[in-house]
């Protein structure tokens, strides 16, 4: 590109200090964003790169962050850019203006929701969430119809905390129905999960996020596709596997850092570059020393073709080689070894095998088959693009060429560079050498001991002959901490401290601090268990969440974000049934105390049913489709779908298979959903008609009439977004105190959990309020007669306060609520805030609270 973009627009967004994010309102600094943005704003300018006039990029101003205004940039200051492009348009006097906006934000960030993205800014709090809303921008910049195209890319984490709602543009909306003709939409982490920032060689050392660098690179040239432009397709294909390229080894262990980018919108139509040239990289190959002497040949491409022939005259040998797939072999020592350049450094050639087949057919098999059916299997080519996908096993025909398995179980991914030159049967592919990480002590899984295990079927066997008339239920608590098998970790909290299940009242009904019965173990990795017979019904489970001051020691200055509040959500009990519910406290590699988010899995069993080799294979099942179900994945086939919605005899693995299929639909229109049906009348064979969760899985039925009332609110996150949205039509499925109760929300996906810190609670609705009617809220003056009970309650007492004490606490610090129905308070609020309520899914009892709070 030689020439200027000048209908080209771009708001660049990066903040790296946060002086009051961490814990304890300490700092939680980054030193990648402002790095990030001067880098992207180079490739927007560079007359090679995305020719955008200097002037048509608008970035915060030079603002003093670190001592006259250390809460800067805020929402307004970025807010500010958004308004720039307003009156820009306003200016030119016609609609479309311009032919693309890019939107590039870097910092720290969460996920309110699948496919949104949301940037702290520098006076964000744990207290008050203070953001702005990327995807948010992008609806309204693409519902105003100021561009034809749309480019988004943020480099933040997509953490589970959103006790806050979503920081929407303050601008009045517009819309245009004028389509957009293509979009990019790119985030650094898949939710719930983080981003990396790491030191650049190539930069003289300065850091930038890992995403955001795999995107430059790209966009220079590595995503060039055989025709030499770099297009939304192409760059997303590039990105998916040059980012992790950056990452180091405790990157790789850590189990919440995301191994891809989560790419929303990748139009191939877009085109950021022409005439690109692929850079090429300096690879430093490592040889044994059998291989000394011996003649090499490097191949690559599809047909195979041989690119290099050269002598191994020592055992560190330097290439230049452009990015994409390659197998060298040697004629002495067997090497045969398949490798990837996406940076240059160094790569170990080990691997050995037949000499190459010159003469291949034409069409060639590739069985593989991880041994797991929630793997997931990609095939990808040697420009990075995805050729074939199956869940389970894979049987597939391709002709000759180097390609890449990439298998991804769980957030652990296994990968393998060959050529194909002849059949390769199902023992020639890699199998994840990882175990999986489930919250249920199961065997062969990776964060468990095996006195957990046993420790399990103790509670089990427990809680199973525990005497119980009919038409009561059981709840089972185990709760444990886990940080190494060779090393635990000394010292940590116990796992159990603050742990406990109350009824909706408020009273306790299992204390794990003080239990009655069961059974505990002290010192590292220690685990407690408990069990209770209690009338059918919901009951809540609470605890705090209280995030780490340095997860990865001091050499790795990262800060932690997350709430450190009492949190609580919903544990359904159903007469006749075993509930057990599962918590588990990581220790990160690397660090000396638990992990703030703790781990949450439930199960359930008919109260007297043992455990034997069966109901733990169909437990490991649902552990597996839980974590497909927490990144929202497609995973399921055929022998899934038997085991997990109709051979299961756990009805929480009935109910995650539902989501499953619901998360198909969502990808696939087409998919036959006639199992869900099946599945739902099933549940209700067991459970009855007023769980929670069963009944958000009936409101997607065309045959099965939804329920009239439930319990108490589901426990899966899902399941939440599916009744607020059906309660426009059906008001009495939210009533007000419920929505109240869980409206300052958290994520630990995939189930749903909210704060009962009533001052939380309180500036939450706020918020929300502000935004619904488009104004400021009122304030909560400090005079109120709630605000100084707030002030004196302790700090843990938001843990302890039932229903209805939170509920009047609630209403009398925000002003008096209103008593008429909910169909009546949402009818007469503005058009405007019934869309905007309808656009974030709130049910029409939010209005009850938040029409009160609105000045």
């Amino acid at each position: 590109m030689t020439e200027m973009n000048e209908d080209d627009y771009a708001i660049l967004v990066g903040i790296d200090r946060y002086p009051e994010l961490g814990k304890g309102d300490s700092q939680a600094d980054l030193q990648g964003p402002l790095n990030d943005v001067a880098a992207v704003k180079n490739w927007l300018i560079d007359l090679h790169g995305g020719g955008l006039p200097a002037d048509n990029v608008f970035e915060l101003g030079l603002v003093d962050r670190y001592d006259k205004a250390p809460g800067r940039p805020n929402f307004s200051d970025v807010n500010r850019l958004l308004d720039a492009i307003h009156r820009k348009a306003r200016h030119a006097g016609r609609a479309q203006f311009g032919r693309r906006i890019y939107i590039y934000m870097s910092g720290h960030g969460f996920s309110p929701a699948r496919s949104r993205a949301c940037l702290y800014t520098a006076d964000a709090r744990l207290e008050s969430g203070q953001n702005v809303h990327a995807t948010g921008w992008l609806d309204w910049l693409q519902d105003s119809g100021f561009f034809r195209e749309y480019v988004l890319w943020v480099d933040a984490c997509m953490d589970r905390q959103y006790f806050f709602p979503p920081g929407e543009p303050s601008l009045k909306p517009i819309n245009v129905n004028v389509a957009p003709l293509s979009s990019f939409v790119g985030f650094a982490a898949q939710r719930p999960l983080k981003a990396i920032e790491h030191p650049i060689s190539e930069d003289g050392g300065k850091f930038h996020g890992a995403f955001t660098w795999a995107l430059l690179m790209g966009l220079r040239g590595a995503a060039a596709d055989v025709h030499g432009r770099v297009t939304g397709r192409s760059l997303a294909d590039w990105v998916r596997n040059a980012m992790c390229a950056r990452y180091e080894l405790r990157d790789w262990q850590d189990r919440d850092v995301a191994k891809e980018p989560e790419i929303i919108a990748e139009d191939a139509k877009l085109i950021f570059a022409r005439g690109a040239v692929q850079p090429d990289f300096e690879v430093t190959l490592k040889f044994p020393a059998v291989a000394v002497g011996a003649r090499a040949w490097i191949w690559s491409g599809s047909p195979p073709a041989i690119l290099r022939t050269f002598m191994v005259d020592a055992l560190e040998q330097a290439l230049l080689l452009r990015p994409g797939l390659y197998l060298l072999e040697t004629e002495i020592g067997g090497l045969r070894h398949g490798f990837e350049v996406l940076r240059p450094g160094p790569i170990e050639v080990s691997n050995q095998g037949f000499p190459v087949n010159e003469q291949p057919a034409d069409m060639l098999t590739l069985d593989i088959d991880p041994e797991n059916e929630f793997a997931e299997i990609f095939v990808i080519d040697g420009r990075f693009a995805l050729v074939d996908f199956r869940s389970g096993r894979m049987s597939t025909q391709l002709p000759p060429g180097l390609f890449k398995v990439k298998i991804r179980i769980a957030n652990a991914i296994t990968e393998e560079v060959f050529l194909l030159d002849r059949d390769r049967g199902k023992a020639d592919v890699p199998r994840p050498a990882e175990l999986p990480s489930t919250v249920i002590p199961l065997a062969d899984t990776a964060a468990t001991h095996e006195s957990h295990q046993q420790a399990r079927e103790d509670a089990v066997s427990a809680a199973s002959v525990m005497p119980m008339s009919a038409g009561k239920a059981v709840l089972m608590l185990m709760v444990r901490t886990f940080s190494s098998r060779a090393n635990p970790v000394q010292n940590t909290t116990p796992p159990w401290h603050g742990l406990r299940i109350v009824n909706a009242s408020g009273q306790v009904v299992l204390d794990m601090e003080q239990r009655d019965s069961g059974a505990c173990t002290e010192g590292p990795d220690g685990m407690a268990y408990a069990s209770v017979v209690v009338d059918p019904g919901c009951y809540y489970l609470r605890q705090r969440f209280d995030p780490p001051s340095m997860p990865f020691g001091e050499e790795r200055p990262v800060v932690a974000n997350g709430p450190s509040f009492p949190i609580e959500q919903s544990v359904i009990a159903c007469a006749g049934w075993r509930t057990e519910v599962y918590v588990l406290r990581r220790v990160a590699p690397g660090a000396r105390e638990v992990d703030g988010r703790p781990r949450i899995s439930f199960t359930m069993r008919r109260h007297d049913e043992p455990m034997t080799v069966g109901t733990q294979t169909e437990d490991r099942y649902a552990e597996m489709a839980k974590l497909a179900l927490a990144r929202e994945r497609r995973v399921l086939n055929d022998e899934l779908e038997r085991s997990l919605m109709l051979k299961s005899r756990n009805p929480i693995a009935g109910i995650i298979g539902g989501h499953l299929l619901l998360v198909e639909q969502e990808h696939d229109p087409g998919r036959d959903m006639s199992m869900l049906e099946t599945v739902v009348v099933n549940l209700r064979g067991l459970l009855g008609d007023s769980h929670p969760d069963v009944e958000a899985l009936a409101l997607n039925c065309c045959h099965v009439q939804a329920g009239r009332e439930i319990v108490g609110p589901p426990m899966f996150q899902r399941s939440w977004a599916m009744l607020a949205k059906a309660a426009h039509n059906r008001p009495e499925l939210i009533p007000a105190s419920m929505w109240a109760r869980v409206q300052a929300s958290t994520g630990l996906p995939p189930f749903m959990a909210w704060t009962t810190d009533v001052a939380v609670k309180a500036s939450a609705a706020q918020h929300l309020a502000g935004i619904v009617f488009g104004k400021r809220a009122k304030k909560v003056r400090d005079d109120e007669p709630a605000a100084e009970g707030l002030t004196s309650l302790p700090s843990s007492a938001g843990a302890d306060i039932s229903e209805a004490m939170l509920m009047p606490m609630f209403t009398l610090s925000l002003g008096t609520a209103r008593r008429a129905p909910s169909a009546r308070a949402f009818d007469s609020a503005p058009r405007a805030a019934r869309r905007r309520a309808i656009a974030m899914n709130l049910p029409p009892s939010a209005f009850e609270i938040l029409g009160d709070i609105s000045s």
